[in-house]
């Protein structure tokens, strides 16, 4: 059950880096060096504004799904404490990270209204 775990987390966790990829087009890509200063100012502000996005809706939704199975992996006939805490680690990580999210929007969106 262990090994299922830590599997389940690192496909969450290669999915998310590919979303990020993604989210990045056309940076770090080859087409990059093809962009005027413009398209990369427009598309930079657009990255921006998606990444806030998507953590702020994916983070917790991915805290709330590790604590739930984390749950479910230690209640379970076949229980693994282990892998329930990895389950548990991810899901404090997710909060952790959203909060830190969350408070650093916060601190520079406070800044630039005076």
């Amino acid at each position: 059950m262990f090994f299922k775990a830590v599997l389940t987390v690192l496909i969450i966790i290669a999915g998310l880096a590919a979303i990020i990829w993604v989210a990045n087009w056309p940076f770090n890509t080859p087409w990059e060096k093809n962009l005027t200063a413009e398209q990369r100012r427009i598309n930079a502000a657009h990255n921006r504004r998606h990444h806030r996005g998507v953590a702020r809706i994916l983070l917790p939704s991915l805290a709330v799904i590790f604590g739930i199975a984390s749950v479910g992996i230690l209640s379970g006939p076949k229980s693994d404490p282990l892998a329930a805490a990895v389950m548990g680690v991810c899901s404090v990580v997710c909060v952790g990270v959203f909060g830190a999210l969350i408070k650093r929007g916060r601190r520079r969106r406070s800044s630039t209204r005076r």
